[in-house]
């Protein structure tokens, strides 16, 4: 019970920071619409900044964990269709992964333009941005890697990598906008820029 309180609160955190941001979210309006005490929410979290820090951080650890897997054995190609199919899957799912993801970007932001950039930001905020980085980094190594092996489209890695996040993020901004009636694409048209059909160069 104590853990399904936990995961209520954070569930309902994560809802209202993505949708109103973090500076206008109180611990007593998270508890309202959780539906419980300020005090056991409490009893939970000791500050705003703790359960913020919390969501954020399990972010972080999801990123350096996706960044691992994109460095790890297998054919490029497969790599990054396993890992695309697996964000398309998420996007099809329920709004608590499009308010999981719209909350990084504001973490993303914290981090890089509020308290002076990383430096000052919080150290899970520091942390996401560091694993950000290492996903896009290790992006970049698979997507040269697979144009070495052949199967990839030609053009600079770094520049194809950053279309492909943003074609991500793209469709989590229309999802969000759109609901469930959004059409969420296939992997095969998303990697379309990315990989030659039928490993044809």
């Amino acid at each position: 019970m104590r853990a399904a309180t936990r995961e209520r609160i954070r569930g309902t955190a994560m809802r209202l920071f993505a949708r109103h941001g973090y500076a206008t979210v109180n611990m007593r309006r998270i508890a309202a619409e959780a539906g419980m005490s300020t005090g056991l929410v409490y009893r939970h979290f000791a500050t705003k900044e703790e359960l913020y820090g919390d969501l954020v951080g399990e972010a972080a650890a999801g990123l350096n964990a996706t960044a691992a897997r994109l460095r790890g054995p297998g054919s490029p190609a497969e790599l990054l269709r396993a890992f695309c199919e697996g964000f398309l899957r998420d996007l099809a799912g329920d709004a608590e992964f499009v308010d999981f993801y719209l909350l990084m970007n504001q973490a993303f932001t914290h981090g890089t333009a509020g308290h002076g950039g990383p430096e000052g930001a919080p150290p899970a905020v520091r942390d996401l941005v560091e694993g950000n980085t290492a996903l896009l980094r290790a992006t970049v190594e698979l997507i040269e890697r697979g144009r070495a092996e052949g199967g990839f489209r030609r053009g600079p890695a770094d520049e194809l990598a950053t279309c492909f996040f943003a074609t991500l993020g793209g469709l989590v901004t229309m999802r969000s906008a759109v609901g469930d009636g959004f059409a969420v694409p296939s992997a095969a048209v998303v990697l379309a820029p990315l990989l030659e059909e039928d490993g044809h160069r």
